[in-house]
């Protein structure tokens, strides 16, 4: 049997928004940015202005696509009788009324700013699962300290810039450690094969990062939100660790925590948009929904490996 908050997530809806957001983050953040420092590309113009309105349109769908994700997640929290869940739904709601009305400016950006760093707090605590959120924490954490070294710096008793690089450097030790830790995102322990494909992306990006560190930590910075102050093998050991959970994730079926860990990668730390905190949070609200889910197919069917099969919201 179908759990009743299956029905209220529209399949195509989270497979367009994950769609998008992959699409916008290679070909917008990524290609487009990269492609116009190689010398001698001038002669590619054309090609180069295709993959830029490519990435133009999905992010735009990606825009739409989340608003309507986290609309529909924060009436549903509303509506029920659950304490948590109703302050998690009204904290997701208040997020959208705040990104609307700083998008036309009704809102000064720093209050702004504060603002979606509550939101992402009250979500994140009032959804906490137990050792399975920890990812999520680590990742909402770092967020935190991006966004308060660039809102500290216009504060009446503005930050240093001492505290500035400790808290930027804090939040990507955090980002790094949420990436490493995202296997205890998923129910069950990771597959074979989903350890020997962490384990060769760890080799690939540490690789990566001894050819060419600079590149790489541009790419970070562009992508992520954090400078790429820390050694090469700390954000291979966190890609290791994100390919682990997101491959054993769909092998068992799981392809809503699969596109949760997605999300939160898409949206990164820090007040870059208000489009990337919505990815942020509609992560956190999608990981603990399937947290949920799989608690409760344990106790009713007895094993959790009848939910691959009747407990996703996307079946």
């Amino acid at each position: 049997m179908r759990p009743r908050n299956s029905r209220r997530l529209p399949q195509g809806l989270l497979l367009v928004l994950v769609a998008s957001v992959l699409a916008e983050l290679f070909l917008l953040r990524t290609a487009t940015r990269t492609l116009i420092h190689i010398p001698g590309i001038g002669d590619l113009e054309t090609p180069i202005r295709v993959v830029a309105e490519a990435g133009r349109f999905a992010y735009y769908l990606a825009v739409v696509s989340v608003t309507v994700t986290l609309a529909i997640l924060g009436f549903r929290h509303v509506r029920s009788a659950v304490p948590r869940r109703v302050i998690a739904g009204v904290a997701t709601l208040a997020f959208l009324l705040v990104a609307a009305v700083g998008r036309l400016e009704g809102l000064p950006p720093h209050t702004a700013g504060w603002l979606t760093l509550a939101v992402l707090i009250v979500v994140t605590s009032m959804r906490w699962r137990g050792i399975g959120s920890i990812p999520v924490g680590l990742f909402v954490l770092g967020s935190v300290a991006a966004g308060w070294s660039s809102l500290g710096q216009v504060a009446r008793s503005g930050l240093t810039g001492a505290q500035v690089d400790m808290l930027v450097l804090a939040a990507e030790g955090l980002l790094v450690l949420a990436g490493a830790t995202a296997p205890l995102l998923l129910a069950r322990p990771p597959t074979r094969l989903a350890l020997v494909a962490g384990a060769g992306a760890t080799v690939l990006v540490a690789a990566a990062f001894a050819g060419g560190a600079s590149t790489f930590s541009i790419m970070v910075l562009w992508n992520l939100g954090v400078p790429g102050w820390l050694p090469g093998i700390a954000f291979a050991l966190a890609f290791g660790g994100i390919v682990t959970a997101v491959w054993s994730a769909m092998a068992s079926g799981d392809r809503v925590t699969a596109i949760g860990i997605v999300l939160l990668l898409g949206g990164g730390v820090g007040l870059i948009s208000t489009y990337q905190t919505g990815l942020a949070v509609a992560a956190i609200l999608l990981l603990a929904e399937t947290a949920k889910m799989e608690q409760k197919q344990t106790v009713e069917m007895g094993s959790t490996a009848d939910y691959a099969l009747a407990g996703s919201p996307l079946t």
